[in-house]
């Protein structure tokens, strides 16, 4: 399911514009990252206002949504991983983590 005022994006996708755009990120790294706050947003973590959590921001700066983590209303086509895409791969990843918003993802 793709939130609205997002573009949709596959995670593989995203992971290789990011790491075009950012050369020295770690691969595993970002995609520990990112399947904590897949892990997250599948048991329906949410940010601390109430709203759903942004994956791609929320794997750089703790569980969050786009508002509070952009400062913005709402995303303009920003890039979120399609809902088909939000089972992380290794579904043991962050299942220890906490349920509360503002924990940081695993580094």
């Amino acid at each position: 399911m793709t939130k609205p005022g997002f573009t949709p994006i596959a995670l593989e996708d995203y992971v290789e514009l990011h790491l075009r755009a950012n050369p020295g990120a770690d691969r595993a790294d970002l995609m520990k990252r990112l399947c904590y706050a897949m892990d997250a947003h599948a048991r329906g973590v949410r940010c601390q206002c109430g709203e759903s959590i942004w994956i791609i921001g929320s794997a750089e700066v703790g569980l969050s949504c786009f508002t509070c983590i952009a400062g913005e209303s709402g995303p303009d086509r920003d890039y979120e991983i399609v809902a088909d895409d939000t089972q992380p791969p290794n579904p043991a990843v962050g299942r220890d983590a906490p349920q509360t918003a503002r924990s940081s993802p695993p580094r």
